[in-house]
């Protein structure tokens, strides 16, 4: 049941703590919703539309709808095509797949749709961990790369190569979340907010301000907060998820940083880059990060220092302010391209 609230969402990210925007009129208070979607919690706002709980319905519906075509949980379209090693596949798991794709290439394998049977074996798709030796791993690796799947865009068919099977986890709740936004500006929202699970959030119409919680848990004192304002937001933390994020190259868990986090225009993009920065760490991660178009920043520990570093037009993006004792680094801004006016 959609409620209306007094005051604005209320969302907990992971690595990231909970956004509030501004307090509505009395007179178009904003409208409210939770359920239990893609394995996890799913909180939308909704303000200035007719019709709230049809609106609501619809960016629910949405998510509903990458599920059951993207989950590796229940029987899905996902699922089959792993299975079959060869099908035709609906037009969301064809977009999603081919920008899997395109940054599993841009990132040089840190991110890569392939890496199922890694994360199979480490006993996180509910079956118990496989304890690895030498050549087990390498007949594992054997089966991963985004080379492995071969995808027409005309007849939408894909085929998975040398034992390959999907895992879309990093980048599925991103577009949900874009496909959620969507359904709900259709509706003519005034202002939205959509958090999935907290790893992807997106809002328009009303500034959103994101608390930066420390990795550790959410029990400690937030590192900051940013301002989210039109935008997405994707991240991948080390209290939350990190020791889950494998690299995909190696097999080994990502323990280069202690959380990532990425703002651009779509969730689905920073959903994909947080976790290529998370693998990568600071500075090739960042920098994969600006050459994508985005901006974000990773956390870490630096000989005991609290420490915040951000890609070099981070601070254009979202409002960042930091709590004492975090220091904050930025990038350089890359050179001007050659040839390029000044």
């Amino acid at each position: 049941m959609a409620l209306c609230a007094g005051a604005s969402l209320l969302m907990a990210l992971a690595g990231l703590a909970a956004p509030r925007g501004s307090a509505a009129a009395p007179c178009d208070r904003p409208a409210r919703e939770v359920r239990l979607v893609m394995g996890t919690t799913a909180e939308i706002e909704v303000s200035g539309v007719a019709d709230p709980a049809a609106a609501l319905g619809a960016a629910f519906a949405a998510l509903e709808r990458v599920d059951e075509s993207m989950s590796l949980w229940r029987p899905s379209e996902l699922a089959r095509l792993n299975a079959a090693g060869e099908a035709a596949v609906s037009a969301d798991l064809l977009a999603v797949l081919a920008r899997a794709l395109e940054v599993a290439e841009a990132s040089g394998g840190a991110f890569d749709p392939t890496v199922e049977p890694l994360v199979r074996a480490a006993g996180q798709l509910g079956e118990p961990a496989r304890q690895l030796d030498p050549s087990a791993r390498r007949a594992l690796l054997g089966r991963v790369g985004a080379a492995k799947v071969r995808l027409d865009a005309r007849s939408g068919r894909v085929t998975l190569e040398g034992g390959a099977r999907l895992d879309l986890g990093a980048i599925a709740k991103g577009y949900a979340v874009d496909l959620a936004l969507q359904a709900l500006r259709a509706a003519g929202a005034r202002a939205a907010v959509v958090d999935l699970g907290g790893s992807s959030v997106a809002a328009f119409g009303a500034p959103v301000e994101v608390a930066i919680a420390d990795p550790a848990g959410r029990a400690a004192p937030p590192w900051g907060a940013i301002v989210l304002d039109g935008a997405a937001l994707g991240t991948s933390g080390a209290g939350e998820r990190g020791a889950h994020v494998l690299d995909p190259r190696t097999g080994a868990p990502a323990r280069r940083v202690l959380s990532a986090t990425v703002v651009g225009a779509s969730a689905m993009e920073a959903d994909a880059l947080s976790t290529a920065a998370f693998v990568l760490g600071a500075e090739e991660g960042l920098a994969l990060v600006e050459r994508r178009g985005a901006e974000g920043f990773v956390l870490l520990r630096e000989g005991g220092r609290r420490v915040l570093r951000a890609t070099a037009g981070f601070g254009h993006a979202a409002r960042l302010r930091t709590a004492s004792g975090v220091e904050v680094i930025t990038r350089a801004a890359p050179p001007p391209r050659r040839g390029a006016a000044r």
